[in-house]
Order: C-alpha cells, then sequence, then structure tokens
C-alpha cells in the first residue's frame, strides 16, 4: 500500500473518530440568541398585558358600619313661671361611656332652653372642662370659672341651677347616683353663697314641676340652705 493511501486512510479515521462536525463560535451565538428570543417571546405571549386576578367579590358576611344610634334624654332648666325645673327632650348619641352620655347633656345644658317657659342654668360661655365617672356611682363636673359668674339672685335660684345639672346628669345616665361640681379642677364649696356644694348631690325629682317619683329611693330632697 502506497503512502499517500495509508495517509488518506488515516485522516477518514481521525475524522470518524472525532464525531460530528464542531459548529462555529458564530453558530453558537446565534443558536444562543435563538433561545433567549424563544424565550422572551414565550414570557412576553401575544404583546398583551398579563392577565389580572378578577376582582374580590364582597363578602356579604363582612361588616357595615351603621349609623350611630341616638337616644332622647330629658334635659332640665330653671323655669321662667314658677320656682322649679321644667324638662326639654333632646336628642343625644346613645353611647355605652357614661362619661361621653354626660358630656352631651351638659353641652345641651349650656346651649340653652328652646321655650320661652324655660330659663338658662347658666352662662353660655361656661366650658366643661373634664368629666370623671367613679365605679361608685358618683360623677364629678369639672367646669370653667364661668359658671358661677352667672349666678345671681337669693338662695332658690343657686338651688334651681344646681338642680339642673344634678339632675340633668344623674336622670339622664343611668351609672350615675351622685354628682359632685368641680371649678377649674377643684371642688366648688357653694355657688353663691347658700348651698353647700362640697359633697356629691343625689338628684331630686320633687324640684321638676309636674314629675312623678317613681322610685323613692334613689331620690333625696334638697340640702338645706344655708343660713
Amino acid at each position: 500500500m502506497s503512502a499517500a493511501r495509508v495517509t488518506v486512510s488515516t485522516f477518514v479515521l481521525l475524522m470518524l473518530l472525532a464525531g460530528p462536525e464542531c459548529s462555529s463560535p458564530e453558530d453558537d451565538e446565534s443558536t444562543t440568541t435563538e433561545s433567549v428570543e424563544g424565550e422572551a417571546a414565550d414570557v412576553a405571549g401575544d404583546g398583551t398585558d398579563p392577565p389580572t386576578e378578577p376582582d374580590a367579590e364582597a363578602d356579604p358576611d363582612e361588616d357595615v358600619d351603621e349609623p350611630l344610634r341616638t337616644a332622647t334624654v330629658e334635659i332640665y332648666f330653671p323655669s321662667a313661671l314658677s320656682d322649679g325645673l321644667v324638662g326639654e327632650f333632646r336628642e343625644i348619641f346613645d353611647t355605652a361611656n357614661p362619661g361621653d352620655r354626660a358630656k352631651q347633656i351638659v353641652a345641651d345644658l349650656i346651649s340653652g332652653p328652646t321655650s320661652d317657659d324655660c330659663l338658662r342654668a347658666m352662662s353660655p360661655s361656661t366650658r366643661l372642662r373634664q368629666v370623671y365617672v367613679l365605679g361608685d356611682g358618683i360623677a364629678y363636673l369639672d367646669f370653667s370659672s364661668e359658671l358661677t359668674e352667672g349666678v345671681g339672685g337669693g338662695s332658690m335660684t343657686e338651688l334651681l341651677t344646681v338642680y339642673a345639672i344634678v339632675d340633668s346628669v344623674a336622670f339622664g345616665v343611668r351609672e350615675v347616683h351622685r354628682v359632685g361640681i368641680l371649678v377649674n379642677g377643684r371642688p366648688l364649696e357653694t355657688m353663691n353663697g347658700h348651698l353647700d356644694l362640697r359633697r356629691p348631690l343625689k338628684p331630686n325629682s320633687r324640684l321638676i314641676l309636674g314629675s312623678i317619683v317613681v322610685d323613692a329611693g334613689t331620690l333625696a330632697p334638697a340640702p338645706g340652705i344655708a343660713d
């Protein structure tokens, strides 16, 4: 066998042993690019925005805010026609918090009566600074100094002014059985020199004109007038 024939045979054998033809770098780059572009096309889809989840349907059992309930209370003002207190009905928010309920009642008391048969119990410039309701049924109402500035006249005027406050709160807030009056955070000894206010007072329905005593055990006569 000639040398040329051996060389050709050897070359053919080596080519068979080397396997399939290797691709060029240009071919590899083209293949990689096509693969990446294909994956991107799969992600992008048909070019439209990706589908979004449908809006969740409203839960029929979900709590819906209900309007605040109201309650009717009676606010007491000094009568313009006689010595006694006259009631006017007012609407307040029916809150379970006794302090908040007392604040609403006193706010209506400060705003004054709507009937000509009633007089103001206190100056409209009076401010209720705070309300403290204790666990033993005593409520302390802390007023600004204007509370005492508008009180004039004799002992009956002072008596009706005090019990307009006490009766309105005690009969309008079931948790309250006695009412103490403070001014600027301090106990008030007297409003106009006639009535002792150093202790919380029970409500007194006997001062309310036309009232009927239903539960005498919860009521008490007005305290004695100081000399």
